[in-house]
This record gives structure tokens, C-alpha cells and sequence, in this order.
């Protein structure tokens, strides 16, 4: 049944200067856990479905699938989407409607004490410049597909990389973390080995260091992330950010002003910065010419994993305001938005909506903000 819920109004006077921005907060009907853009639309994945905004996140529509999606990725071309239940979906018309593409997905598991063929647990899902589309499931396998999901094919043994003399070639396919791509290579972290690097498309497989001084860029690290910027490549994991360096095949290992135990869980390009989302620190902002980190106003937070993302002159992002408390945790849909001046609070104003047409009745939970970013360097 159709819920009507009413439009709330809160003003908000912070008396520091004498110019105005508005902060508005739009109140989700469920936790969502992943954000994506194509540079045209922004969506998000919740617990009961699939959102897309067309107006920079003032307002939220949902699509035709209205089940829990626990990865998300938007290409050129395609929206996609994983749900357990459902498997692999695409949408080829922005995010408005969604169908299954699970030819060759399904993998046999020991399940109440039988074995059933399920979908193996997707929990990233990567699309390279080549059109390929990597389907990655962390202990559950890797499925690569050349037809845009079409169909499927397992690479869970083929993909390996040389190990030490007299032993046979180390399998990756079930231990991959993430995926990245930079300067002709497809990158990838195995949690239980170094870094790996695909100069065709995973035919072959290069084992490169992880390590910088003795500490490891994403070692054991489900959220391992990566990031190209100004001709450079940089990952980020649990125990901190890196950058490499071909010329010398190492990594420099970027800690300054980097808090401790940092948990790195997303990384995204923004106004000529590298912005890092932590699960331990909330959003954090790097500065490549001091090569400085610095803590932002949402700092309050523990950013999820993938839920960073630059879309359209905005930085969003989805975090835990409670980090520490399960009971009294919520999620919040974040925003940056560009404003004149970067250095001063301003008064500003607290618009709290709500959508209008709730199907479920489920608590709202999720909240966008709006933040201001200081202005640490110049492009």
C-alpha cells in the first residue's frame, strides 16, 4: 500500500558569515550500500533494489528490480547489478528496467546439506576499456564474459601467475579482492599473494610487490581499491595508499597525514584531488603536491566499500554515522558540493524531504547531506 510521507522543513542558522548554502536530506526507505555513475545518471543500490537520480540526487526513482543488490557498476554503455537471488543483471536503459545474464554463472555448492547449483557471491563486478566484463567473487570464483554478461566463462584456474621455481603456476581466480586497469595492464590484488598485472586481457599474468618498506598496500584486504590520476596509478587497502613506480617496480608508500589503521574502502577523483573513503575515518582528501592527507568535515563516518563516487561537479558517498554501535548506526547518502568559498562555515540552510511514494513499509533510514570540503591546493 502506497504511504504518503509529509515534507519537512528545518532551518539551520549557523551565524559565522553572511552567505547561505543549502543542505538538503533525502531520507531512503532502505540501507543502500553502493553508488555508481555514467556521467549522466547516479545510481545506488539498496537493500530492496535499484535507484537512479537524474537531477544530481534531489530526487531518487526507483527501477523495476526491487531486490537486494550487493554490487554495482555503471559502464558507457550498460548499467550492472548482482543480487543473490537473482544473479547478474544489466540494464541497457540507465537503471529504468534490469534483466537476469547468468548463462554459464551458476557453480555447484554444498548447500543444506546437498549440493544445489547458486549463484557463486558476486562482490565486485569490473568493466574494462576492451568491453570485457569481469564478474568477481571473493573465495566463490571469477567469470569473465566478451558479450557484455551474455555469457559467462570461469577463469577461477586460469588466471595465475608464476610461482617460485619447480612449482606449479599460483591460481588466482578464487582469491581476487579487486580490480583495476592502468597503462595497458589489467590490475588485481589476491589476498593471499602479492599483486598481479595483465598486459592481454588476463592471458598472462605478472606477480609484482605489494609491499613498501615492509608494509603491505592491501594485504588480506577485501576493499583494496585503485585509482589512475595525473599518469599515475594508486591503490588503497586496510593498512594504507599507495603509488607505483615502473621505472623502479615498487611502490612509494603515502602515509603523511594519514591516520592510523586507515582501512581505505574507496577512492575517487574529484575537483584535481584523490579523495579516499575509511571505514575507520570517514572521507579523506590527498594533496599530490604536499603528497599530504587531510581529514574532512565528514569525518564521522565509516565510509562502505565502493560507495564513493564524482558525479557531475558532486562528491557522494554512503557511510555509517555510528561506526561503533550496530543498534544505532545509520547510513547516510552524502554530498559535496562545490561552493565559492571552501575555507569558512557558512550560515546555511537544513532541508529535510522525504520521497512521496513509499511501496514498502520499511524505516527510513538513509540521509543525504551536503558538506563543505576545504580548499587545500589549486589545480
Amino acid at each position: 500500500m502506497t504511504r504518503i510521507v509529509f515534507l519537512l522543513l528545518i532551518v539551520l542558522l549557523a551565524l559565522v558569515s553572511d552567505s547561505a548554502h543549502a543542505e538538503r536530506e533525502l531520507i531512503f526507505e532502505h540501507d543502500a550500500y553502493q553508488l555508481a555513475s555514467d556521467g549522466e545518471r547516479l545510481y545506488a543500490s539498496t537493500e530492496h533494489g535499484i535507484y537512479f537520480s537524474l537531477d544530481d540526487g534531489a530526487t531518487w526513482y526507483r527501477s523495476n528490480f526491487n531486490y537486494g543488490v550487493a554490487a554495482l557498476v555503471a559502464s558507457p554503455d550498460a548499467v550492472y547489478a548482482f543480487s543473490d537471488d537473482h544473479g547478474i543483471l544489466r540494464s541497457d536503459t540507465k537503471g529504468n528496467t534490469w534483466h537476469p545474464i547468468n548463462i554459464g554463472l551458476k557453480t555447484r555448492w554444498w548447500w543444506n546439506g546437498k549440493f544445489e547449483f547458486r549463484y557463486p557471491a558476486i562482490e565486485q563486478i569490473f568493466v574494462a576499456s576492451s568491453g570485457m566484463v569481469v564478474a568477481i567473487g571473493y573465495l566463490s570464483g571469477t567469470w569473465t564474459s566478451l558479450d557484455r554478461g551474455d555469457s559467462w566463462h570461469e577463469v577461477a584456474d586460469e588466471w595465475a601467475f608464476p610461482s617460485s621455481p619447480g612449482y606449479p603456476d599460483f591460481p588466482m581466480g578464487n582469491c581476487i579482492s579487486s580490480m583495476g586497469e592502468f597503462d595497458g595492464y589489467l590490475w588485481l590484488q589476491c589476498s593471499s599473494s602479492p599483486i598481479a598485472r595483465s598486459p592481454d586481457q588476463g592471458a598472462t599474468w605478472e606477480r609484482i610487490p605489494d609491499q613498501v618498506r615492509g608494509r603491505a598496500i592491501g594485504q588480506f584486504d577485501r576493499a583494496n581499491v585503485w585509482i589512475s590520476f595525473k599518469g599515475n596509478l594508486y591503490a588503497a587497502g586496510r593498512l594504507g595508499f599507495g603509488r607505483w613506480r615502473e621505472e623502479g617496480l615498487e611502490w612509494d608508500y603515502l602515509s603523511r597525514g594519514l591516520p592510523d589503521d586507515p582501512k581505505l574502502s574507496s577512492l575517487a577523483v574529484h575537483r584535481n584531488r584523490i579523495f579516499a573513503g575509511s571505514w575507520n575515518h570517514g572521507v579523506l582528501v590527498f594533496d599530490h603536491h604536499s603528497e599530504t592527507w587531510y581529514r574532512t568535515e565528514a569525518s564521522d563516518m565509516a565510509i562502505l566499500d565502493n560507495a564513493l563516487v564524482s558525479h557531475r561537479g558532486n562528491l557522494y558517498f554512503i557511510g555509517l554515522s555510528d561506526r561503533y554501535s550496530r543498534k544505532q548506526k545509520r547510513r547516510h547518502l552524502g554530498r559535496n558540493k562545490a561552493g565559492k568559498h571552501q575555507m569558512i562555515i557558512r550560515i546555511y540552510l537544513l532541508l529535510l524531504f522525504t520521497l512521496l511514494a513509499c511501496s514498502h513499509d520499511h524505516p527510513l533510514k538513509d540521509h543525504q547531506h551536503e558538506y563543505q570540503l576545504p580548499d587545500y591546493d589549486t589545480p
